[in-house]
């Protein structure tokens, strides 16, 4: 579009004008995004730029988190874990559904107990050695999200700590000896 700014009245519209689009040009760039949601059942807080979670895991079955957010972003989320089980923990796994856009940004974690993050595919990151969790321990992992260019998203976090493989083989052993005591005494 063209501005014929010939006249003394018309150069007046002409920087009104101009001055108008550079105005729109510069509050029309790209958006900062960030989180807006954040549901679960844990201890948690959140900002646009992140969240804390806090939660007891009483269990090694997989806990999940909604996290609703908002245009592209990376933030960064720390969520601690008390162990509340009987059983120790070697490891812990964080997932995000591989079927959503958002990712993990690979090299972004850290643990308070778990010294090696490992990035099998964008939606994983498992923690492991050197140390482990003990019943009535605290862990603490931090590690960033990305999440897709859409006006609002939401995904699922799940955490599954990963037992002791003695403690597995310990609980296995007394599965089957339970069966076998159930089937005898049909």
């Amino acid at each position: 579009m063209l501005l014929n700014c010939q006249e003394e009245n018309e150069m007046s519209k002409c920087r009104v004008l101009f001055m108008l689009a550079a105005v729109v040009g510069l509050f029309s760039g790209p958006t900062e995004g960030g989180l807006v949601d954040f549901t679960s059942d844990a201890v948690s807080t959140w900002s646009p730029s992140g969240a804390v979670i806090t939660q007891g895991i009483s269990n090694t079955a997989p806990v999940g988190v909604r996290i609703g957010a908002q245009a592209q972003s990376t933030f960064t989320i720390t969520a601690t874990a008390t162990n509340e089980s009987d059983i120790t923990w070697t490891g812990y796994v964080l997932s995000l559904d591989p079927e959503a856009d958002a990712t993990f940004v690979e090299g972004s974690a850290g643990s308070t107990k778990f010294n090696t993050a490992l990035y099998p595919d964008a939606w994983t990151i498992e923690f492991w050695e050197p140390q482990v969790v003990l019943p009535g321990q605290v862990v603490t992992l931090q590690f960033d999200v990305n999440i897709p260019d859409d006006t609002f998203y939401t995904f699922t976090l799940t955490q599954t700590p990963i037992p002791e493989p003695a403690t597995i083989l310990l609980l296995g052993f007394g599965g089957v000896l339970l069966l076998r005591k159930r089937l005898a005494s049909k």
